[in-house]
Formats: C-alpha cells, structure tokens, sequence
C-alpha cells in the first residue's frame, strides 16, 4: 500500500500535493540570494573600472539594485533610500568606491604595488592648503584622469585629509610631515 503525503521534500524541493510552490518561495532568503548571486557580478573588478562610469552607467547599475530590493521588500517597499537603511546595504556607488579604497589601502602594503602610489614631498616646511599626501598622476586626458590608478590616489588622499579632520575636532595633534604620515590602519 503507498502511503499519500500532502507534502515531501525531494533534492531540497518542497513538492506539496496540489504543485503549489508557495512553500519553497517562503523559505528563500532573497536578501541572501541577492548579495550573493547579484551584486556580486554588479561589482566584479569594479576597482578597475568604477571611476571611467559614465552617468548612466552609474544609473544602469543603481536601478538594478533598485529593481531588486524590490522585489526582496515586496509590499513594504517606500523608498530606495529607505530601504538601504533597513536592510543595512550601501548604494553600489558607495560600495564601489570603498571596494576602491580597500584596494588602494591593500596596495600599500604590498612593496610592488606601494609603487603605485608614491608619497608627495615638499621642497619647503610650509604648509599648504591643499596638501596632498600621495602623488596624484597629473594626466593631459579626461580619459587617464578618470582611470583607476589617479582615481585611487585621490581617493587615498581625501580619506587622509578626513582622518586628519577628524583627529583635530577630537583635539589630538596632528603631524603634517609627510615623512611621518598617519597610518592607514582603521
């Protein structure tokens, strides 16, 4: 005699006796299947190409991350900014710029790669207003001055002038010489 059963799981599927498969939806993680099977190829070698994004490339990007959040939000979907916050994720356009700075950080300490971003020096012990810490390649093309390498030495220089920033509202002293610069440890 075969026993009947209005539900069994076969191979991870919930197979239920009227074919509804409302049970195998329920269980997803959306949020999960997402960052990991989506944004994941959204950002792959991002840190090559982020700076040359054109508007709406950036825009491209951005809606299908809009268009996923979505469908993991459902009903209670109000705004893309909103739903950011709630779900605890960044834009891609923030996330591609602090996968830049991880990598420009990681570079650093390797001496192969550190060569990519020299340190400025000065000829003087003035001290200037803009004052850059590393060496941004001055570029004679829009297309050059938008690649990775000058995009990353800005972007190593103006975490270095925020962290300055910061340590002189907490009231800490802060050495300007270049040859003693701050750490990038976090």
């Amino acid at each position: 005699m075969v026993e009947t059963v209005s539900e069994t799981k076969l191979l991870g599927t919930i197979i239920t006796s009227d074919l509804n498969w409302k049970k195998n939806t329920q269980s997803l993680d959306l949020k999960r299947i997402y960052m990991m099977q989506v944004r994941s190829k959204l950002e792959q070698s991002a840190v090559l190409w982020h700076s040359s994004l054109s508007k709406k490339n950036r825009n491209d990007l951005e809606r299908v991350q809009k268009s996923a959040l979505r469908v993991i939000l459902g009903n209670k979907y109000t705004s893309y900014s909103d739903t950011l916050k709630l779900l605890n994720i960044d834009s891609l356009e923030d996330r591609r710029k602090k996968l830049c700075l991880k990598f420009a950080k990681s570079c650093l300490k390797v001496d192969k790669l550190r060569k990519m971003f020299p340190k400025s020096s000065t000829m003087h012990s003035m001290s200037k207003r803009n004052l850059e810490f590393y060496k941004v390649n001055r570029t004679l093309t829009e297309r050059y001055l938008n690649s990775a390498i000058p995009q990353m030495q800005r972007l190593l220089n103006s975490y270095q002038k925020k962290k300055i920033e910061t340590l002189s509202q907490l009231n800490m002293p802060v050495n300007f010489d270049l040859s003693k610069s701050l750490s990038l440890r976090n």
